[in-house]
């Protein structure tokens, strides 16, 4: 019996070195609230790493996996780190995401022991480039110039032109709001210098999107830019002001300073057909929530009018087009379809995306004319085609299916 016991006894303590064993070869993430963090880091003097990650997040769940469980990643980043992992959607992370401006997941972000952001990086790696950045990151963190130094220079009143703008460049490099920097930089700028053309594409290249006089400025005199520098400036310009500012304005039902901004976004110059895309999406949500019928008639014509005209083997060799370039990587064995978290669920949603998108635009329209008052026979006729197309596309989709049954009892 005594040797039963010592057996399992041995069993189970070996059991224990070994979970233990197992627990320490990759990343230890620090359990608590944010509060506790940071008083440990205050304690024990060192940098903070933080994993800024979502539920449904695949290369989030690549780099648990494959990357934060191995030896030389934990013995790195133990040794030099307290490390905390964040999720973007949930309790606190939401107002932490915010603070940290983190748009993309994952995101990696490295705070001194102050919580005051130093470094800040975007996006999978494989273990030795994610090593890497723990070394440029407390290189980053003994730089003078680090952000946090920069913001404790611009909080301690200093204003010079220069240092502005190396600050403003900090920010950009690490997606930060730069709002207020900007703005304060802008009031440096001589009358002789705001109409210039490289004025105007710095402005341009640093604007966020949020309300600011350097955002004003841009809008009142961008014509004034030359057209190669328009052509370099409308990406940045379509991101910040469009997708973002004027989303922003839609989602948060700030509808007043939404037209502006779209005026603006429709003027950008050389806009791409999915930027455009874009911009009439915008405008049907904007005419949905103010109740603006020609508003929404207008948009939704512009909607659904290219994919409701594409052939049904268009569709189908654009769907294989899409499917054999992602899959090319995994035939030619250039990648490893078991180290990609849903890999078999993927492969089914490739085989027709690009046919959903065609259907997902045409339900967007048909949806939006469902609001239509009734005497608006022909728009409520042509959205019930576009959503039996939908349904034609995807027939097991079972709110194409509810949206042609509503639609039927709207058209006449």
């Amino acid at each position: 019996m005594k040797r039963f016991v010592s057996i399992c006894f041995f069993m189970w303590y070996g059991a224990s070195l070994f979970g233990q064993t197992s627990e320490k070869k990759g990343i230890q993430f620090f359990e608590g609230s944010w509060q506790q963090l940071l008083a440990q880091a205050g304690k024990t003097n060192k940098m903070v790493f933080i994993d800024v990650y979502t539920d449904w997040c695949g290369p989030c769940k690549y780099m648990d996996k494959f990357v934060f469980t191995e030896q030389a990643v934990g013995n790195k980043y133990n040794l030099t780190f307290i490390n905390y992992k964040i999720d973007a959607e949930k309790g606190e992370g939401k107002n932490l995401a915010m603070k940290y401006n983190v748009k993309a997941y994952p995101t990696y972000l490295f705070l001194n022991s102050k919580g005051d952001l130093v470094h800040k990086v975007v996006g999978e790696r494989e273990k030795k480039t994610f090593i890497n950045i723990a070394d440029e990151a407390m290189k980053a963190g003994s730089d003078k110039n680090n952000l946090a130094h920069l913001e404790k220079t611009y909080h301690e009143g200093n204003r010079d032109p220069l240092f502005l703008r190396h600050y403003l460049d900090r920010l950009s490099a690490m997606n930060m709001d730069n709002t207020a920097v900007l703005d304060a930089y802008f009031k440096t700028i001589s009358t002789g210098k705001l109409q210039e053309d490289a004025t105007l594409v710095y402005l341009a290249n640093q604007v966020s999107g949020k309300q600011s006089a350097a955002l004003d400025h841009l809008i009142r005199y961008y014509d004034k830019l030359s057209i190669s520098s328009k052509e370099k400036t409308t990406n940045r310009l379509f991101e910040k002001v469009v997708r973002n500012a004027a989303g922003l304005a839609i989602t948060e039902k700030r509808l007043t300073v939404y037209p502006a901004l779209m005026a603006f976004g429709r003027q950008l110059y050389g806009l791409t057909e999915k930027q455009k895309a874009l911009v009439n999406r915008y405008d049907l949500m904007y005419y949905g929530l103010t109740r603006d019928y020609q508003g929404i008639k207008n948009a939704g014509y512009k909607i659904a009018a290219r994919p409701f005209a594409i052939p049904a083997d268009s569709l189908r060799a654009e769907d294989k087009r899409r499917y054999d370039k992602v899959m090319q990587p995994f035939i030619s064995g250039e990648k490893d379809s078991t180290k990609t978290p849903g890999f078999e669920e993927e492969k089914k949603y490739l085989l027709n995306e690009y046919t959903m998108e065609i259907a997902e635009q045409l339900y967007t329209a048909a949806k939006a004319f469902t609001g239509l008052p009734p005497t608006e026979h022909q728009c409520l006729a042509d959205a019930l085609k576009w959503a039996k197309r939908c349904r034609e596309l995807k027939p097991d989709a079972k709110v194409f299916t509810d949206l042609v049954q509503t639609l039927e009892t709207l058209a006449p």
